[in-house]
């Protein structure tokens, strides 16, 4: 079960965030167009969703390694000096991470205590501005992950002779 969770954790929330998405709107256009009446509350929802996505996707990109990244100099190195190189990025990438989810987490923490809400929905914003806090942390394991697959990498090449 946690191999699975961890396999697919941000995969699963963002197809059903996307789902979610295509349905509100779908049912937006259609009482627009259709039945001449718009729900005021239809694109604050779909707007908070994806949100929600977009910081889900920063973990997702870094498990996956599908980060924009320059390739030549990972290419022009030995595996060892790529592993090595990988592991340096990775701990830049949880410094950043730890950076940014520090003012995450500020931020989520005034929102908590003024009690801001959303206007249609009156949702808390704290649970908007959560998603950055989720976000960075996921990014943060998902870069551990990294760390440690490259180490494993390292420690293949020394054994290896490489």
């Amino acid at each position: 079960m946690l191999k699975w969770i961890n396999d697919h954790l941000e995969e699963m929330l963002m197809t059903l965030l996307l789902f979610l998405i295509t349905s509100i709107i779908s049912y937006s256009v259609i009482m627009r167009y259709i039945f001449n009446d718009s729900p005021s509350w239809a694109e604050e929802i779909t707007r908070f969703f994806f949100i929600w996505s977009a910081f889900l996707s920063i973990g997702l990109c870094i498990r996956r390694q599908s980060s924009i990244r320059i390739d030549i100099l990972l290419t022009a190195l030995s595996e060892k000096g790529r592993c090595l190189l990988l592991v340096f990025v990775n701990i830049f990438i949880i410094a950043v991470m730890l950076y940014w989810l520090k003012g995450a987490v500020n931020v989520t923490k005034t929102l908590v205590d003024n009690g801001q809400t959303s206007p249609a929905l009156l949702v808390p914003m704290w649970l908007i501005y959560g998603s950055s806090t989720v976000g960075f942390s996921l990014a943060i394991i998902r870069s551990a992950q990294q760390v440690l697959i490259n180490i494993a990498g390292l420690k293949a090449c020394r054994m290896g002779g490489k």
